[in-house]
């Protein structure tokens, strides 16, 4: 991963806002993981504390990795909202999810929202997740979620044209329309070169087109599986939803549990 972060740009203001993230439904899953396995909870890619928050407001002990400045400014602003009983709970810390020690081992370790599909290479892969393993406690487990990938969008000329993925309102007037756009196709990387579009108007009429641009990896269950087993992991769960419903062809998220072994 590069040392600068992808989402030290203008997407950590808008971040939040987009009902693609509101709307998520992944929140649940990882405090009930929480619950299921004790603190304390390690989180990597935590972005703007989206998950961090909500696992601390639950009464684990969490400490929120991630490699952007400005993600984590978001989630410091968050955290000061607290009251001082759950902030006490929450450690964040800027790092690169591919080489970090934090002289601690925790009991899980989650990778909420797909962190894991901005490392490109299974090199960077493997020492992620080498990195965890090294972070957890004897029989520790590890939650992380991927999009089932949808083999169309590994080659349609279709989803080389841009589309609305939503609509929504910001403080200030601001409305932003967001469209996405696969750019090229590189299957044999497995990867797709990717744009988010926000077409943002302001209050007073202005309009502006920012645009993230950047490669996104795409895995399949059986590799995800077999890069977990390189890395001291045995998969306990597979699920194809954040409802825990069983992980099948029209499935939108893979989602693996492993324990450390």
């Amino acid at each position: 991963m590069a040392r600068e972060s992808l989402y030290d740009s203008f997407i950590a203001e808008y971040y939040d806002a987009s009902p693609i993230v509101r709307n998520r439904g992944d929140v649940d899953f990882y405090v009930n993981s929480a619950k299921e396995f004790g603190e304390p909870v390690l989180e990597l890619g935590c972005g703007s504390g989206r998950v961090t928050m909500a696992v601390a407001q639950a009464g684990f002990k969490i400490t929120g990795l991630d490699l952007s400045q400005k993600m984590l400014a978001r989630a410091e602003e968050k955290l000061a909202q607290l009251s001082p009983e759950t902030g006490s709970r929450i450690n964040l810390v800027q790092g690169n999810m591919t080489n970090f020690d934090l002289g601690e081992r925790f009991r899980l370790a989650i990778i909420p929202f797909r962190p894991f599909q901005h490392l490109l290479d299974v090199q960077q892969q493997l020492d992620c997740l080498k990195c965890i393993h090294r972070h957890l406690q004897a029989a520790g487990r590890l939650a992380l979620d991927f999009f089932q990938t949808d083999a169309r969008r590994m080659h349609d000329p279709e989803f080389l044209k841009e589309r609305v993925a939503a609509e929504y309102e910001m403080s200030g007037g601001r409305k932003v329309m967001l469209t996405e756009q696969t750019t090229s196709f590189h299957r044999a990387e497995q990867r797709n070169d990717v744009q988010m579009i926000y077409h943002v108007t302001h209050a007073d009429g202005r309009k502006e087109r920012r645009v993230m641009a950047f490669p996104f990896r795409y895995f399949f269950r059986y590799e995800v599986e077999h890069l977990l087993a390189r890395c001291g992991f045995r998969v306990e769960e597979t699920f194809g939803n954040f409802d825990r419903s069983e992980l099948k062809d029209h499935s939108p998220e893979m989602i693996f549990v492993a324990r450390a072994v």
